[in-house]
């Protein structure tokens, strides 16, 4: 059996030495685009913010592991540019010649992630306009910010990978403007209780925030470079832009298996593509079943990328385990903000049609008031009022203690479908050290039960 994979980074670098480790003697063959394999993209803004030099750490794979200690037969530099799945035909393109040819398989496993999405805005073709996405992005990126002659830098979207870049380049020295369309940073994770307190830190950094504005035009001087960009509501100084407005998969080259409308790869519980049953959907390719809805998402994330790429290597190999479905944990460390998140927020639950979605907010110290060094945690759920079902999970901190990992155990409860009864429950420790015997996050569930203490 010949298994044909499109994309070597997280997933697909995920599936090969899964297969290989489990099964040395597995025929694959490997295309990837790009010149190298496992970029790390969330350490991009550290990278440009200076919290490390060498950009060697980015990567915990490489083309040449994969091929000489797994036996992959990897080419990178090549682009599967056309997929024939009745004929289980490839077309690939070598990126460095132009050269075409055409390759055969058993099973495919798609694995093509993500491209930023371009908007098409008068001036965008002027210089110092960039995306944030491959190494070689990074690279440019990191010497654009230790440019001194790079003053003004414009970040267009506020998601996490725009808000991170902000601070990165903030601690960099530059004046910063942040442009969203939406009223508020991360909008699609956190509720205002979080959001307003971490636009309030980057107020105070001297962060320009025009939220709420739409991109119309760049501007330039010299008619080469990008001088300033142009909203509805305004026009904002810029010697750097970069555009971090969202993702798109790259599933243009797979036709006739269902999708979501961005593209996304449906697939069911062993990652194939529930169109064809040869063919494997990983990582960004693929859209996921959300353990919160039951309806297909897309999320992406590497610690998906990474687990659909597992199961995908061990169902070829005959071993079903199922993927158990998103919840779409995620984390977010910017200006004194430490936050974290799993499931829906109330909003996003009301969208999603579940008409009894409730929430409960919560903000304590989170230890004794007798020890010497207590800081502010808070905590909001949002659940089911009729059944109490947990549909999802906002905790934040910002003090010198971390209290983000809590978020695993709620993001398993939400993938089991416990209850607020059974969370409140959970066998947990008590120690002044670490908490409260009443702690952050079982105080909301009680609130939330109706058992509401005086004091």
């Amino acid at each position: 059996m010949k298994i044909l994979v499109v994309g070597a980074n997280h997933a697909g670098t995920s599936f090969l030495r899964t297969l290989k480790t489990l099964n040395p003697n597995a025929e694959v063959v490997a295309y990837d685009r790009n010149t190298n394999t496992s970029f790390l993209g969330c350490g991009i803004a550290l990278w440009v913010g200076g919290e490390f030099e060498s950009s060697e750490g980015l990567f915990y794979s490489s083309p040449e592991i994969l091929v000489k200690e797994y036996g992959v037969k990897l080419k990178t530099s090549h682009e599967v540019i056309k997929i024939d799945k009745d004929k289980k035909e490839v077309v690939v393109k070598n990126l460095e010649t132009g050269e075409e040819f055409v390759d055969n398989y058993d099973k495919l496993v798609f694995a093509g992630g993500t491209w930023p999405i371009e908007p098409q805005i008068k001036g965008k073709e002027y210089k110092n306009i960039m995306l944030s996405k491959l190494f070689q992005h990074a690279e440019e990126i990191v010497e654009k910010a230790n440019d001194k002659k790079i003053k003004d830098v414009v970040v267009v979207g506020a998601g996490y990978i725009g808000v991170e870049l902000v601070e990165a380049f903030h601690l960099k020295g530059k004046n910063v403007t942040l442009i969203d369309l939406q009223n508020r940073v991360v909008p699609n994770y956190f509720d205002s209780e979080f959001t307003d307190v971490m636009e309030q830190n980057m107020a105070k950094e001297g962060i320009k925030l025009q939220l709420g504005e739409k991109v119309q035009e760049f501007k330039s001087k010299d008619g080469e470079h990008v001088s300033s960009v142009v909203t509805d509501k305004g026009e904002y100084k810029a010697d750097l832009v970069i555009l971090c407005i969202g993702f798109k998969p790259r599933t243009d080259a797979l036709e006739g298996v269902e999708k979501l409308p961005n593209g996304a790869i449906k697939v069911d519980q062993f990652q194939r593509s529930i169109s064809d049953e040869n063919i494997y959907a990983i990582g960004d390719s693929a859209a996921l079943k959300n353990v919160v809805t039951n309806d297909y998402s897309h999320v992406a994330l590497a610690t998906n990328a990474v687990k659909s790429g597992l199961v995908a290597a061990l169902h070829l190999i005959g071993l079903n385990v199922p993927f158990p479905g998103v919840a779409g944990t995620n984390a977010i460390n910017v200006f004194d903000c430490h936050y974290a998140s799993t499931g829906l927020t109330k909003e996003a639950a009301l969208k999603a049609g579940i008409e009894a979605a409730e929430s409960e907010y919560w903000i304590d110290n989170d230890k004794p008031e007798f020890m010497r060094d207590h800081e502010k945690v808070a905590c909001k759920i949002t659940y089911d009022k009729n059944t109490f079902r947990l549909l999802g999970v906002q905790i934040g901190s910002w003090g010198k203690t971390i209290h983000t990992e809590v978020i695993y155990m709620f993001a398993l409860a939400i993938q089991k479908g416990l209850s607020l009864p059974e969370i409140a429950l959970t066998d947990v420790y008590f120690l002044p050290h670490f908490n409260k015997p009443f702690n952050f996050f079982l105080m909301p569930m009680l609130n939330a039960l109706g058992i509401k203490y005086k004091k």
